[in-house]
């Protein structure tokens, strides 16, 4: 339940910031060619900026009670002191100074900063400064866009009937250039985040497909724009109503975009189901049943910046099979380790590839065989149930969940198959 509130109140803050900041931001480079500026323009910015600021807080409230709802310094320094914290309170201010600025050119230092925060958290940020930088584009292009969509749906009201056809191709040509830089970064961090290796298998990946068929709709409405509706707006009256109907329908595609974004983010991850299943020659797509029996994690204490799993493998089949892969949404990544402790030193090493033997199990435990979530996106707090997917050489892609308990205690007994 809370995760389904997190992506629609994601969504709502997406619109929001890309409306207040993208309009902001067309303003100021498509004003420059106009004899008047656009009316309701500063209204739209400051109105999207309070939603913006309020979506944020939503956020940050429902962060709050999934870390038990204490506000005490681990809680506090987890929502404050965490680069999600700070992409929060980037937009929260810059939500709040484009409201009360929406009327100056200052209102600029607010776009950016909502723009920034958007490289700050999430699978870019955690591929270092290069995706990073790429997704801030990606972001400021597509703000621009949506901005300047408001832009031309405002002035076919507000604006005289002569400046309309000069607005259009001051859009157009700014445009061009716009969306040759959405494309490119947005290419460019797709490929970082999959490590340039695209798979239909996977649903992220299914769901960047979504993403870009939806833009390649944008684009052609615009190229009906550029090359259709805007050579007749000066000539043909009606050509304005054509105007208005491919904005909005431009407009839907912009929230059925950011419906997506906002769902990606909340579900899905980059790295689920990495490796498929193989497949032997004589025994293709070869599956059969795996047991999951009480897949656990204990809760981080103060400061940890990893997580672990455990749980009980059983392997049900009359052949041998190998776990080889594990990933969850929770982390970016999730590895196979084995703690060891040898003349009094502990030690630990990844394991690549786990074999368990036919009809036999293999324990997960503290202090032996464990899964290591690294590069997470929220701690472990008791009570929570971290989504995990094992993908086996045989049986396939297994969808685990695990539930987190105080430190100190153990789960009682849970299977998943």
């Amino acid at each position: 339940m809370l995760e389904a509130l997190a992506a629609v109140i994601k969504g709502l803050g997406y619109a929001a910031a890309l409306t207040a900041a993208g309009t902001t931001l067309a303003r100021s480079t498509l004003a420059r060619g106009l004899p008047m500026p656009i009316p309701s323009l500063d209204r739209l910015i400051r109105w999207a900026g309070l939603p913006l600021a309020t979506a944020i807080s939503g956020t940050a409230l429902l962060f709050f009670l999934r870390l038990g709802g204490d506000a005490d310094t681990e809680t506090l320094g987890a929502i404050f002191l965490s680069p999600l914290g700070l992409a929060l309170a980037m937009q929260f201010a810059g939500g709040l100074w484009l409201a009360f600025t929406a009327h100056r050119p200052i209102a600029i230092v607010g776009a950016l900063l909502v723009i920034i925060a958007f490289g700050v958290v999430g699978h870019s940020a955690t591929r270092g400064v290069v995706s990073s930088a790429t997704v801030v584009l990606h972001v400021a292009a597509a703000a621009w866009w949506l901005g300047g969509l408001w832009a031309l749906l405002l002035a076919k009201r507000r604006l005289p009937e002569r400046s309309l056809p000069q607005l259009v191709v001051l859009f157009s040509r700014q445009a061009v250039w716009i969306v040759a830089v959405l494309l490119l970064a947005a290419l460019t961090t797709a490929a970082l985040i999959l490590d340039f290796q695209f798979d239909l298998a996977r649903d992220y990946d299914r769901a960047l497909l979504t993403k870009l068929g939806l833009t390649l709709a944008l684009l052609a409405l615009a190229g009906f724009n550029k090359l259709i509706v805007a050579p007749r707006l000066v000539s043909q009256p009606a050509a304005g109503s054509w105007l208005r109907r491919t904005v909005l329908l431009e407009l839907l595609l912009f929230s059925a975009i950011m419906a997506t974004t906002a769902f990606v983010t909340t579900y899905l991850s980059p790295h689920d189901a990495n490796e498929q299943p193989v497949h032997h020659e004589g025994q293709p797509g070869a599956r059969g049943p795996v047991a999951i029996i009480q897949p656990w994690a204990p809760a981080m204490p103060s400061g940890a910046s990893t997580g672990a799993g455990y749980m009980t493998i059983l392997n049900n089949q009359p052949v041998e099979d190998r776990l080889i892969s594990a990933s969850s949404p929770w982390a970016e990544q999730v590895t196979l380790h084995r703690s060891s402790t040898i003349d009094s030193v502990s030690r630990m090493r990844e394991v690549d590839r786990l074999s368990i033997s036919a009809k036999t199990e293999i324990v997960m435990a503290p202090g032996g065989l464990h899964l290591m979530f690294t590069g997470l996106y929220a701690p472990f707090v008791a009570g929570d149930v971290v989504p995990l997917t094992l993908v086996f050489e045989r049986a396939g892609s297994v969808a685990v969940q695990l539930s987190v308990q105080q430190l100190g205690s153990r789960p009682v007994a849970e299977h998943n198959h």
